[in-house]
């Protein structure tokens, strides 16, 4: 495991302890938003980690919201995402040690580059850059749910969405990889059956 592996799963780990605990028996899902401290510059992810509640789903469908859509995706969600970001989030001082280890890990693994650089090499790059900071984010999720503590602090396994706004459709195959398959059926039925 690599030391930003080690910090990513603390940094999931605080996360969940942050959780409001008057909410905690009402929070069916923990979102995983992964974004860009610029939203395009794959060099500098984040990932912020939220949650969604059974109340806020029936105040939604109250409000005239379709039952799944409500429930499952992220459009509706409040996302809030207080309890923890994790890698070059929006202002600096969200996670500086998470960024300079996420920085020398890409690095030594050659996949930075340069402003300077080729185009089409920065596009490459991003593409691996983009996947190596998805694997770090399902190893968080697998870990929160293999190490218990997702069970510990809810009192019960719910599933980890992880999504980014800009990649829509990506979600179903993050979310399997992330969760165990009994978690995450419920989602991954509503997210397979959407896209048909």
């Amino acid at each position: 495991m690599t030391a930003f592996q080690e910090h990513m799963r603390r940094a999931g780990e605080r996360a969940l302890e942050a959780l409001p605990a008057p909410l905690r028996s009402e929070i069916y899902v923990i979102s995983f938003r992964i974004w860009r401290h610029d939203s395009f510059d794959y060099r500098h992810p984040y990932l912020a980690i939220g949650y969604n509640t059974e109340s806020e789903v029936r105040r939604v469908v109250a409000a005239g919201g379709e039952p799944g859509e409500a429930r499952w995706s992220y459009a509706y969600w409040p996302l809030d995402e207080t309890t923890g970001i994790v890698g070059h989030g929006p202002d600096p001082a969200d996670d500086p040690a998470g960024a300079a280890l996420h920085l020398a890990e890409i690095r030594e693994l050659g996949l930075w580059y340069d402003d300077e650089s080729d185009e089409d090499e920065q596009d490459r790059r991003d593409e691996l850059l983009t996947t190596h900071f998805d694997d770090a984010c399902v190893d968080v999720a697998r870990h929160l749910h293999a190490s218990g503590a997702l069970s510990k602090i809810l009192g019960r396994p719910v599933p980890i969405v992880p999504f980014d706004m800009y990649r829509a459709g990506y979600e179903p195959e993050l979310a399997e990889a992330a969760n165990p398959p009994e978690v995450v059926a419920d989602y991954l039925a509503w997210a397979r059956a959407r896209e048909e």
